[in-house]
């Protein structure tokens, strides 16, 4: 269903073989290893998708408190320390925006800028599509996919997550982005940085992207992104101290070292792959991954550095409760599957020996 080569066209057997080894490994260790058992919160979670357990019903108290009137740093606090969770450092507060909009505007208000949101991310995937799919049954099957990965947004209770709100930002950014149009695909990334912090990453490696290609100025106009960021971050950082003190528990970190295994397991519970049993998912995200990689569409690095930059960060710093990082994974992952095709082909035929007559005209 994918136009063909891919980036794995003609590579040298030697490479194909590694890839398509790293392919096997990484499907046999995920068939072969036990679904992770995230804990309480995750199980209530896979009963309901869209529930997030403790962390939803705090982000919930949140915004029920300010919509009484109370200011954000003071209800977070109460409600943190109500909790039982910790408040120290800065980043244990979940930045304000989310919950002040969500408190200022009357719940089916929020719905809709949500449901709006969705389906701004289908149409814009869709368009960005058809400089890919030539044939209306591809394109509408990638744009499936695409529908895949952002069906878990639409349940009710996803609201308050942070998360998805900064995933889907993220999808709508990359799929306006163009080399000579980049303005609003920064202010939506910088929006999506606003809500949940780790969407920096985002940020940073666009700016990066951008310096690798010789665009100067694009890169200029995402590190000022970054720096209005760093000073929100800032403020952010001297509103909670305010309200917090040595007293306060301590998070114990973010070390979790789930590896791989963690990631299937969390990308499992928070999407559409939850409908789905284990193997499957061990067998569908590689696969995911290698499309992106292998896709030669112009966006299509830019995805794939983010979808592997945010799985790192998942297997190596995300803890037991917050599986729900991998919703930044979510909205794009299942497209990559509209590539995979491509690049599979293109590898085996990499490992074929090369006849007489190829090899002299080589």
């Amino acid at each position: 269903m994918t136009p063909r080569p891919s980036r794995f066209a003609r590579w040298p057997r030697a490479a194909a073989a590694a890839v398509l080894a790293l392919l096997a490994t990484l499907m046999i260790a995920g068939i072969a290893a036990a679904p992770v058992p995230i804990n309480a919160q995750a199980a209530e979670a896979a009963a309901r998708p869209g529930q997030g357990g403790a962390d939803a019903a705090l982000y919930r108290t949140i915004v029920a408190g300010m919509s009484t009137g109370g200011g954000y740093y003071p209800v977070a606090a109460r409600s943190l320390r109500d909790g039982g969770f910790p408040l120290r450092p800065f980043l244990a507060f979940r930045l304000p925006t989310l919950a002040s909009l969500l408190a200022a505007v009357p719940p089916m208000a929020a719905r809709a800028a949500m449901l709006l949101l969705i389906a701004g991310v289908i149409a814009a995937w869709t368009m960005r599509l058809g400089e890919v799919f030539a044939a209306p049954a591809a394109l509408a099957a990638a744009s499936l996919l695409v529908l895949a990965g952002v069906i878990a947004a639409a349940q009710p209770d996803m609201i308050v997550f942070h998360e998805i709100w900064a995933a889907l930002l993220i999808a709508l950014s990359l799929a306006l982005r163009r080399d000579r149009a980049w303005a609003a695909s920064l202010a939506i990334g910088l929006g999506a940085a606003l809500i949940r912090e780790t969407a920096i990453a985002y940020l940073l490696a666009m700016a990066v992207l951008a310096l690798v290609e010789g665009r100067r100025r694009e890169a200029a106009g995402w590190a000022a992104g970054i720096a209005v960021f760093a000073l929100f971050l800032a403020w952010h950082a001297g509103q909670v101290a305010g309200v917090t003190g040595p007293a306060d528990p301590a998070s114990p970190g973010w070390g979790g070292l789930g590896g791989w295994p963690f990631l299937l397991s969390s990308v499992r519970l928070t999407g559409a792959l939850a409908l789905l049993p284990p193997w499957t998912v061990a067998m569908l995200l590689p696969l995911a991954l290698l499309g992106w990689i292998g896709c030669r569409a112009r966006f299509a690095w830019r995805v794939a550095a983010m979808l592997l930059g945010y799985a790192a960060m998942v297997m190596l710093f995300a803890r037991p409760d917050n599986f729900y990082w991998s919703l930044l994974l979510g909205p794009l992952l299942p497209l990559g599957l509209a590539f995979a095709p491509a690049a599979l082909i293109d590898l085996l035929r990499s490992l074929r020996p090369l006849d007489s007559g190829t090899a002299a005209r080589q």
